[in-house]
């Protein structure tokens, strides 16, 4: 047992160096010796629980358990099927991103290694289907929205959750590049928000 809770701790140590290397570096930048240094152990520890270096880069996804996209809805979440519900929900994830943390780091190597050649663990078709997922959660939102207020609006739905999409994803990435200013993530992610909303809102409750 005491055997087996050591491993644990090394496998983990070893992710969290990973993590942050991944993040700080890039994936095809970060070498098994960088992570062995990192973590103070040798590559001969990192073979004992990782493949190679792309294992390693899928443990971490497996670790957090979360999707590909940070945009995926979940109906189940919303307090309501209000736009004040959709809003305060993609505020939510969008803050996530925003603020350092892990999601933050796994989400930008998953933007950054989808955009590397080759099919790997985190091919561009995989990418793309989670995006296309998020979207559709989006489209599946507004669309409840507004058959709980029971009216009927000329709205191309799809195309307003791509948009909406597009706005908050578009922000996630601009961070990566210009980080927003300690303690403001939470009144950004409202901004912009309340901003990529704007003209379903307008439809739905007019």
């Amino acid at each position: 047992m005491k055997r087996r809770l050591q491993g644990l701790a090394t496998r983990d140590k070893l992710l969290d160096s990973a993590e942050t290397l991944f993040f700080e570096r890039g994936v095809v930048s970060t070498t098994l010796e960088d992570i062995a240094h990192a973590s103070g152990m040798t590559r001969g520890a990192i073979y004992a629980h990782f493949a190679n270096k792309w294992s390693l880069l899928n443990a971490l996804f497996e670790r957090a358990a979360i999707p590909l996209d940070p945009f995926i809805v979940s109906s189940g979440r919303m307090t309501a099927s209000t736009i004040g519900a959709l809003h305060d929900e993609l505020e939510r994830r969008l803050i996530e991103v925003l603020q350092s943390g892990a999601k933050r780091r796994l989400y930008s190597i998953a933007f950054v290694t989808a955009e590397i050649e080759g099919d790997r663990i985190l091919s561009r078709s995989l990418v793309k289907e989670s995006v296309l997922l998020a979207q559709s959660s989006i489209e599946a939102a507004l669309m409840l929205i507004a058959k709980t207020r029971g009216v009927s609006v000329n709205l191309d739905y799809a195309l307003e959750a791509t948009f909406i999409h597009t706005c908050l994803t578009g922000y996630f990435r601009r961070s990566l590049l210009l980080p927003p200013p300690s303690d403001a993530e939470k009144l950004l992610a409202a901004t912009i928000v309340k901003k990529a909303l704007f003209s379903a809102q307008c439809s739905l409750i007019s």
